[in-house]
């Protein structure tokens, strides 16, 4: 049950993602640096892990949970948390890593990848799907969305909202973040969730430019954080 979408600037990108939860859910703790990891996320104190980062760098992941495969029965489940800040600990390739893990401790996931040298001249984002079986890599059109309930009927709904609200040939920061607030007469329909049982508690954005930015809108105590830090550019090594 969650909704994210895209830029790319000339030097680099911005990434808006709403994450949707049971309403029973503990709040998250807001985004922070980390200083082992050298990176900005917020937590999820249940899992004591976190559905998306930025590396000082510029590297982003962001986790969907992908509810179309079937729930894995493995008998020690990791949460899905905890994945991402496994990603952040080396600085090896992270399709790389993925191939290298025992994914069968972690329920199906969909992780968009969005690397330290994207821009507008270099667009090397890409997906992964892990189906419980499998590890699907593939490219990803916008938005990127998920839902445990009438995934078919929500996923066109928000595409129709995306079509009405974000120009494809000149899509701004300003209509991305219009999109992710933006909500439907159905509530599973918005995109900016609401639903009896659960709704949308945050909305992130993320801007990786010479610095990177995460703003983070509390959606249900309708308080917005940002945290801020220069960009560390990775030295290039002449042949």
């Amino acid at each position: 049950m969650c909704t994210l979408t895209y830029l790319l600037n000339d030097n680099g990108y911005e990434l808006f993602f709403n994450r949707d939860e049971q309403r029973s859910r503990l709040p998250a703790i807001p985004p922070a640096v980390d200083q082992t990891l050298n990176a900005i996320y917020p937590v999820d104190p249940q899992g004591q892990g976190t559905w998306i980062a930025v590396s000082q760098q510029g590297l982003t992941l962001a986790l969907l949970n992908y509810y179309q495969a079937p729930l894995n029965s493995h008998h020690h489940i990791v949460s899905r948390g905890q994945l991402i800040l496994s990603l952040l600990k080396t600085k090896q390739d992270i399709l790389a890593q993925l191939k290298s893990m025992d994914l069968h401790v972690y329920q199906p996931f969909q992780l968009c990848v969005f690397p330290n040298n994207l821009s507008k001249a270099n667009r090397t984002m890409y997906s992964v799907k892990w189906t419980g079986r499998e590890l699907i890599l593939d490219g990803f059109s916008l938005p990127v969305t998920s839902s445990s309930i009438d995934f078919a009927d929500v996923s066109q709904k928000r595409s129709q909202q995306f079509t009405r609200l974000v120009d494809a040939n000149q899509p701004s920061s300003e209509q991305l973040k219009n999109y992710h607030f933006s909500t439907d007469a159905i509530g599973k329909h918005s995109v900016n969730m609401n639903r009896e049982d659960a709704q949308t508690v945050s909305i992130a954005h993320i801007s990786v430019n010479d610095t990177i930015r995460f703003n983070y809108f509390d959606n249900v105590l309708k308080q917005e954080l940002s945290a801020i830090v220069d960009r560390v550019r990775e030295l290039e090594v002449n042949s």
